[in-house]
């Protein structure tokens, strides 16, 4: 039987236009991380069961692992506890390869924050 591919849920809600690495969840639904070594890997079954809070577009994404294990780059030296990396650039060429690699087209339209991205209209 094949193994079940793994997907790490990838947080638009926590990440900011001035963060530097996109924020990915720890283990057990339990945080946010930049480093993916301290990111959860959340079976494919768990992430379909609840496409709603894993891949709503509006707060989060699922993406497969590996596709952000070959966007991710090191750490700037001092900037993360021990050098703790990769991590995901927040740019234009990480949310475009994120975006559409999504487990499912989600929801919401996903509206990404990044240096370089358009601002949201608030009504």
């Amino acid at each position: 039987m094949p193994e079940e591919s793994t997907f790490y849920v990838v947080s638009l809600k926590h990440t900011k236009r001035r963060d530097r690495y996109i924020t990915v969840w720890r283990p057990d639904d339990k945080g946010y991380c930049y480093p993916l070594p301290w990111a959860g890997f959340y079976p494919e079954s768990r992430i379909r069961q609840s496409l709603d809070y894993y891949n709503n577009g509006c707060t989060d994404v699922a993406v497969p692992c590996g596709v952000l294990d070959q966007i991710a780059i090191p750490p700037m030296p001092g900037e993360i506890d021990n050098d703790a990396g990769p991590m995901v650039p927040n740019n234009a060429e990480s949310w475009c390869r994120i975006l559409a690699n999504t487990i499912e087209t989600p929801a919401y339209e996903p509206r990404p924050e990044y240096k370089g991205a358009h601002y949201r209209k608030t009504t």
